[in-house]
């Protein structure tokens, strides 16, 4: 690797490559810890287990059903209490199809006002009372 040498010598070189590679690193690491403390404090974990363990839903997708890591939406939180809005990619042998979630959070504990699948063949299963 070349060195440029400005009269400061080697050390400023070796700090501004450490600079250039730690700064994104550091950054990147933050919003890994950010989106799963975000996904832990979230339904999604309970919606999850519902979809891939729900008979229909295994039969529509195709067992074994899993779902995305990442998912889109939305959650406010105070406290115990919170809104939550996903979108949640779940794949199977046969197909795809997208888990929508609306949950609510009261004293601590998460529940559901929607939640259902759509598969990409225009299925829709509703899974609450599931």
């Amino acid at each position: 690797m070349a060195e440029y040498d400005d009269g400061r010598g080697k050390h400023f070189t070796k700090w501004f490559i450490g600079l250039m590679l730690g700064i994104p690193l550091l950054c990147g690491g933050c919003g890994v810890l950010g989106f799963l403390f975000l996904r832990s404090e979230s339904p999604y974990d309970q919606a999850v287990e519902r979809a891939t363990n729900h008979a229909r839903v295994n039969k529509v997708l195709g067992a074994p059903v899993t779902a995305a890591s990442l998912f889109s939406g939305q959650m406010n939180t105070t406290g115990d209490d919170g809104l939550a809005t996903m979108e949640i990619e779940l794949s199977g042998s046969k197909q795809t199809g997208t888990l929508h979630v609306k949950g609510v959070q009261t004293s601590g504990l998460w529940g559901f006002s929607t939640l259902k699948l759509v598969a990409r063949d225009g299925t829709v299963i509703n899974l609450l009372g599931y």
